[in-house]
């Protein structure tokens, strides 16, 4: 019989807890977005708040769409991705049977959304995958199909006109400014550097920050090795050395541990049970000259 790996028990384990600890708040955990935080998505992620998935079986009523954060606790087990990100879309129709999502960033393919037993139909809409959102879309356009007739979004006050004498719905996708999206990366190297490292830059967008600090399994989890310079942008960056491998890793702003914005990637800690940015720094594909 094969074995089940020692983190993926304690990962079991940890979200078990994590479920029981929240269970007494779900009915409500819709109810702590506010419009005006959401009102023109120009903000970073940073104050989206963290929910499971199975919270949206708890949706008393449909809302404007959103980014959240999210664990989805069958697909971390495949992914080994704890934290995820997506755009939710919901709509009301406890008399209804089928209700799909179509929009511009899907090619105006339809996905299908899932009901739940308060006749809530939902599904969380993941940005980053290969065949959604291009580059260029500033606006998100997209309609429901209830029961195949196509309509706008009643939950969503941004619509317009689609010339066919009906109404498409819209979301802002890309925050302005190409600052506010930026998370650690790769450096190409200079063709003198040592073979054995590769160079990182850890990057945040925190404006209203004073202090941001790197703490990792790479240096002890200590807040005052890597500090990070705060650019006039409201940038915060670190360049460092680092060998190729795997990583954990989180920023410290003003006292406060957080993740990597937008950094997807992530694991749980099974020293502490917390959850940090992940980091692969891989190996090079082509030579060096040597020093």
């Amino acid at each position: 019989m094969k074995s089940i790996p020692k983190t993926k028990v304690l990962f079991a384990l940890f979200l078990t807890i994590t479920v029981a600890i929240g269970a007494d708040e779900a009915e409500n955990w819709i109810g702590s977005f506010s419009s005006d935080e959401y009102e023109d998505f120009l903000e970073p992620v940073e104050k989206e708040k963290i929910y499971y998935y199975w919270q949206m079986e708890k949706l008393k009523r449909a809302v404007s769409p959103r980014y959240i954060r999210y664990i989805d606790s069958s697909l971390s087990l495949e992914t080994g991705k704890l934290l995820n990100r997506g755009i939710l879309f919901s709509f009301e129709g406890i008399e209804n049977e089928d209700v799909s999502v179509c929009g511009n960033f899907s090619l105006w393919r339809c996905i299908p959304l899932k009901k739940n037993d308060h006749g809530v139909f939902y599904t969380v809409y993941n940005p980053e995958s290969g065949d959604t959102i291009r580059d260029e879309l500033k606006i998100l356009e997209y309609k429901f199909r209830v029961d195949g007739l196509y309509t706008h979004d009643p939950s969503n006050a941004d619509s317009m006109e689609d010339g066919d004498g009906s109404l498409v719905s819209r979301l802002i996708a890309v925050p302005s400014g190409p600052d506010k999206l930026v998370t650690t990366r790769i450096l190409e190297d200079s063709p003198y550097e040592e073979l054995e490292y590769r160079t990182v830059e850890f990057r945040i967008y925190s404006p209203d920050a004073e202090n941001i600090a790197l703490v990792g399994d790479f240096n002890h989890w200590d807040p005052e090795e890597d500090i990070l310079k705060k650019e006039g942008n409201g940038l915060f960056t670190l360049i460092k050395k680092m060998k190729p491998g795997t990583y954990l890793y989180n920023f410290v702003r003003d006292g406060r541990i957080i993740l990597d914005t937008f950094n997807q990637n992530t694991r749980l800690r099974e020293d502490t049970g917390e959850i940090s940015s992940y980091l692969a720094v891989p190996e090079r594909s082509y030579a060096l000259e040597t020093k």
